[in-house]
């Protein structure tokens, strides 16, 4: 006969086996049939067979155990097994939510609104040796869900000389290369290259994919020329000089975001051309340090009554000379430092505003409600008297109601009688429409930014770039860029292999539920047993 303490001991070695069987299965399933697996199945069938034994006297009181056992773990292997069905149907339907911080797995406006815009096919031929990059196919399938005219092609360059040969894939792309083609097979084809393993970067995929799509619709590329000669912000890194702190600034960001976007840009002296080259598209001056001469203002303002584009971006204590010039287009640039401690106190002359004017140049990022960063940034006033005729200006970019114009600026400003309160601009725009047979565009446009700031450390910030490369979209007249780009995301995934997503399957859908049952399972022989 079996003792109280020999059944104790036949309950818990049932119950333990019978868990152990069950969940076996899900193991199976779930990771295979592993040590794992065959180990749960061995201690399993040995429990039973050690309750069988231990509880001769009780067996078919044990039986009955067993079956209702069995009977409530089959309903919660029924169970599972609907849950699984539901995730495969929809897995099929192909429904999935971006739930991550960046939006890492979401396409920008500016990639959906290019995806639909298509007007023509586009093929993207990917030629490669072995398997793509990881992440690749992932990226490929978020584009072609937006649009009917986007197909992808995997060739391998061994086994395809002709299109090698035809889009001309040098010898070292061969292991692996990427084709945009317009249009493919057409006699209007046009094709642009692009970097696989940038494609397949989850920070930078999505922006070089977007900016070949606009480089393949491009029809020409728009010159931008960086004015030089009076201390403007190189677009080159320069050599670090002797003594110098922290590393060298330059356009370089700006630049390549710039090229990313079909442009190009150069440098220009006008002292030295004496003219602004006939394919100047924009020129910009950013940061100029000491004064343009009469001769180089007169070429600007030629420039511009021929329906020129001109960008012009000035910090605290510099005087380029051309507050004339910007007053006949209705802008001023204030004296003194816009102050807000609204939002920080601890820095008072870092400038964060929600505020916009009605402009296209900003209509996106109001919609988007992206806040926008200044340091040390003037305040610009839009006149109303003394411009040319025809002259439209106006604010884009406003502080909030509580910012001054600081005109003494110290670690701690306040606002003195007399300074100028409110909400003060700090980006202008001005157009004005142009006459006459010799000219460039039918309307001239201006735009001054109170700070270069934007163009520099905050131009890493989704407003300030957007803003920024939005401003470059409408002085070239190109409204398709007048949107919200990729941000920047700091990429935060966990890189995991196949061994490591195999134990997370394994805890998920194996050791949790076991431990699960097993709590129901003690709490059930527990109560049984008084």
């Amino acid at each position: 006969m079996s003792t109280p303490k020999t059944s104790r001991l036949a309950r818990i070695a049932s119950g333990l086996g019978l868990l152990l069987l069950p969940t076996a299965f899900i193991t199976l399933l779930t990771t295979g049939a592993n040590w794992y697996f065959w180990t749960k199945i061995s201690i399993g069938a040995v429990l039973l067979v050690v309750a069988a034994i231990t509880n001769r006297d009780k067996l078919a009181t044990w039986a009955r155990s067993v079956f209702f056992f069995s009977s409530s773990a089959l309903i919660g292997v029924v169970f599972i097994a609907l849950m699984v069905g539901a995730n495969f149907i929809v897995a099929r339907r192909n429904q999935t939510w971006d739930l991550t911080n960046k939006k890492l797995f979401s396409l920008s406006q500016q990639t959906r609104d290019t995806l639909k815009e298509l007007k023509q096919p586009v093929k993207i031929v990917i030629f490669a040796e072995k398997a793509l990059p990881e992440g690749l196919d992932d990226i490929l399938k978020r584009f072609t869900a937006e649009t009917d005219k986007l197909t992808v092609e995997v060739k391998d360059p061994r086994r395809s000389p002709a299109l090698v040969a035809k889009y001309k894939i040098r010898e070292q792309q061969q292991k692996l290369a990427a084709v945009l083609v317009l249009n493919a097979d057409q006699p209007n084809e046009s094709t642009t290259m692009v970097n696989p393993w940038k494609l397949a970067d989850a920070a930078s995929g999505e922006q070089e994919f977007t900016n070949a799509i606009i480089r393949l619709q491009a029809v020409g590329q728009q010159t931008v020329y960086f004015l030089e000669g009076h201390g403007e912000l190189p677009l080159e890194a320069p050599d670090e000089q002797p003594g110098q702190q922290g590393p060298p600034r330059s356009l370089l960001k700006v630049k390549t975001a710039l090229i990313g976007e079909g442009y190009v840009c150069e440098s220009l002296n006008l002292a030295k051309t004496n003219t602004v080259p006939a394919d100047a598209a924009i020129i910009v001056s950013a940061g100029a340090r000491s004064a343009y001469t009469e001769g180089e203002k007169r070429l600007i303002e030629q420039y511009l009554a021929e329906g020129g584009r001109f960008l012009y971006l000035t910090d605290a204590n510099l005087e380029p000379g051309l507050d004339v010039l910007l007053a006949k287009y209705g802008l001023q640039v204030d004296n003194g430092v816009v102050a807000d401690p609204r939002v920080d106190p601890e820095q008072p002359y870092l400038v964060v505003t929600p505020f916009y004017g009605d402009h296209e140049t900003v209509s996106a990022l109001r919609a988007s409600k992206l806040n926008l960063l200044f340091f040390a940034t003037r305040a610009i006033t839009v006149l109303r008297e003394g411009t040319l005729d025809g002259v439209t200006a106006m604010n884009t970019v406003l502080t909030t109601p509580e910012a001054w114009l600081e005109t003494t600026p110290d670690q701690e400003p306040k606002l003195d009688p007399g300074e100028k309160a409110g909400q003060l601009g700090v980006v202008a725009v001005s157009k004005r429409p142009i006459a006459g047979d010799k000219k460039r565009n039918d309307e001239a446009r201006v735009v001054v930014f109170g700070d270069t700031q934007v163009l520099l450390d905050l131009f890493g910030i989704e407003g300030d770039r957007n803003l920024v490369l939005n401003t470059m979209g409408w002085l070239g007249n190109q409204p398709k860029k007048l949107t919200i780009r990729p941000p920047d995301r700091d990429i935060s995934a966990l890189q995991i292999d196949g061994a490591m997503l195999g134990n997370i399957r394994l805890v998920v859908m194996d050791v949790l539920p076991m431990l699960l049952i097993g709590v129901g399972l003690t709490v059930w022989l527990t109560r049984r047993s008084r």
